[in-house]
């Protein structure tokens, strides 16, 4: 790869109007040390197309602390700046109404939807022109057999159907306001636009979230990542407040390598739920078990309905954990002490249990309960005195019962290029999910081969916990 201006690749029309459209708009970027990965041609024709193969590569080797795009606000998409402020204002008006959680989302989706519904007369049609149609690959995209296969996850325990939640935003909202004003726009026009949004939006202010041209070409990557966006400082020239893109990798990025920004610690359920790709050995990956999980799995273990029923309104009113607190297992993480202490409170006997019901407060309940717990372990245990064998197949039945909800992704006929790209991310979802829990089923058999303890056998009626 070239280290110079004159070995660029050939740009195609669109980029290269693009970037005339940023300098308009005093977007600085380092032209001569970046390649955009999308918008090169090849023999005449485009190489890839703006839906596809998004990146940004470092054509020089670039230092730490190297400012490599600058960024007004004032050229960012936001509400405040698209084609139909009167549009703007009346989806907020009544956004404000509606109560919708992530109400940004759906205001920034409809000012890219304003700006499509403008075409060329729209200020920002340049830059409309190379970002993609849609995230084609976000779970709200998908088909309901494709969706089957993330049975179990994350995204399905735990994360906003963001179809169904635009399908409201639409109906309460949007439809209405956009018939008002005579925007052409349709469902499936505005949810491609949404998915757009959610998979590139930036937040420039605590309060302001937008679509910032050039950062937003950069792909994420969870760990590791090269730059910084903002780098937490604003930038203030002549033309107001602007975001920066800031080499912070301390070694800074090799020529060639791509260079990646970072959304957060992202696992790959929120990365596929929101931004439509997952990460190979991702750090930010994780799975919840909740306090229905371990309800349901103290009463395959034997545990009565009744003693559930009284364990956790205890838990609830000292504090110990919501009612319906979840605890999260990640990759070599060990088992959440807080987990331990929850089922711990939910199996120890009566009389002992009759030691710690007074306090109520967290604080002091937690105090009781390791004081009571070390009283009835051996002096030499190795490990929390809580993991009494009842509390190890409480969490055992817990986490088995979460992989049997999980799907056999291979299985799935695939009925095109789009199908096998799905069910490729959904495999690696699945299995980055149950590498977690089987590190805990192991974890969980080497105290049983440790202490010696043996098994509790499981009750017939897993139904006592709703007597």
């Amino acid at each position: 790869m070239g280290s110079g201006a004159a070995d660029a690749p050939e740009l195609d029309g669109n980029f290269l109007a693009f970037l005339a459209w940023c300098r308009s708009r005093a977007i600085d970027v380092d032209e001569d040390a970046l390649e955009f990965t999308f918008a090169t041609t090849s023999s005449g024709e485009r190489a890839n197309t703006v839906d596809e193969n998004r990146g940004v590569r470092a054509r020089v080797g670039l230092s730490t602390s190297r400012t490599i795009a600058r960024i007004p606000f004032d050229a960012c998409l936001t509400p405040e700046t698209c084609g139909m402020p009167d549009v703007a204002r009346d989806v907020g008006e009544a956004l404000t109404r509606m109560k919708t959680d992530a109400s940004w989302l759906c205001a920034l989706a409809c000012a890219l939807c304003v700006e499509r519904h403008l075409g060329d007369a729209s200020t920002f049609a340049p830059y409309d022109k190379v970002l993609p149609r849609c995230e084609k690959n976000v779970v709200s995209m998908w088909d309901d057999a494709e969706r089957e296969l993330l049975a179990g996850t994350e995204i399905e325990q735990s994360m906003r159907d963001e179809l169904s939640a635009a399908k409201r935003e639409w109906d309460c909202v949007v439809s209405k306001v956009f018939e008002k004003h005579g925007v052409k726009c349709s469902f499936d026009d505005f949810h491609a636009a949404r998915t757009v949004v959610s998979s590139r939006a930036f937040t420039m202010t605590p309060s302001r979230n937008g679509l910032v041209p050039i950062a937003d070409a950069f792909n994420h990557r969870t760990g590791k990542h090269d730059v910084n966006v903002g780098d937490g400082e604003s930038y203030t020239g002549t033309k107001g407040d602007s975001l920066c893109v800031k080499i912070t990798k301390t070694e800074g990025v090799r020529e060639g390598d791509e260079i990646f920004n970072t959304y957060g610690f992202l696992g790959n359920a929120k990365l596929l739920n929101s931004y439509g790709f997952t990460q190979v050995d991702n750090p930010g990956d994780e799975v919840r078990l909740n306090t229905t999980n371990i309800r349901v799995a103290a009463a395959m273990t034997g545990i009565s309905g009744g003693q559930l029923a009284k364990r956790f309104e205890w838990i609830g009113k000292a504090g110990v954990c919501a009612p319906d607190a979840s605890f999260a297992f990640v990759r070599n993480g060990g088992i959440p002490n807080d987990i331990i202490t929850v089922v711990w409170a939910c199996v120890v006997d009566e009389d002992m249990f009759q030691k710690i019901r007074h306090t109520n407060r967290r604080a002091d309940a937690l105090e009781a309960m390791t004081t009571v717990a070390k009283s009835m372990s051996p002096q030499d245990a190795g490990t929390s005195s809580m993991m009494t064998s009842q509390v190890v197949d409480v969490i055992d039945h817990t986490v088995k019962r979460r992989l049997a909800l999980y799907r056999d992704c291979s299985q799935m006929p695939l009925l095109d290029s789009t199908s096998s790209k799905r069910v490729g991310l959904a495999i690696a979802l699945v299995e980055a999910e149950r590498t977690i829990l089987e590190e805990v089923l192991t974890e969980l058999e080497t105290f049983r081969t440790e202490t010696g303890n043996k098994r509790v056998k499981a009750s017939n009626d897993a139904f006592d916990l709703f007597d």
